[in-house]
């Protein structure tokens, strides 16, 4: 189980700005969310029963955040046994792509106002969302 971060390719840049691409094979409804600087986001896991959130797949649009994620015990992975539970911190700066795979807590502390996509909707967080 590996949290997956991806820069945006960048497609062409100009004196107006840059244009940024990526592919979904999702459709349906999205999530655009603005988060205040020091705000925390998250702190849940998703067990998969929702396919939108098998991975959980977020696009950091604007701004930079802390991204803290842990392995959940008894989640199917390639390790032996759950004494090897893994957990990291890492820093995400836009605009960047966060994959996170299913049985992983994780927990978004915005750096400074930030602005994300989530290629799902409400439905399918509360149907698969669980707290420690």
């Amino acid at each position: 189980m590996k949290i997956e971060i991806t820069k945006m390719d960048v497609k062409a840049i100009d004196e107006r700005g840059a244009l940024h691409y990526f592919s979904t094979d999702r459709s349906g409804e999205f999530l655009l969310v603005y988060r205040n600087k020091g705000s925390i986001s998250g702190q849940h896991y998703h067990k998969g029963g929702s396919a939108n959130k098998n991975p959980e797949d977020m696009l950091l649009v604007q701004g930079s955040l802390i991204l803290q994620w842990k392995e959940i015990e008894g989640f199917k992975n390639d390790r032996v046994d759950d004494a090897e539970l893994e957990s990291g911190e890492v820093e995400v700066i836009a605009p960047a792509r966060v994959l996170i795979p299913a049985g992983i807590w994780h927990q978004v502390t915005a750096q400074t106002d930030i602005v994300f996509i989530e290629l799902n909707s409400l439905a399918d967080g509360s149907e698969d969302t669980y707290r420690l």
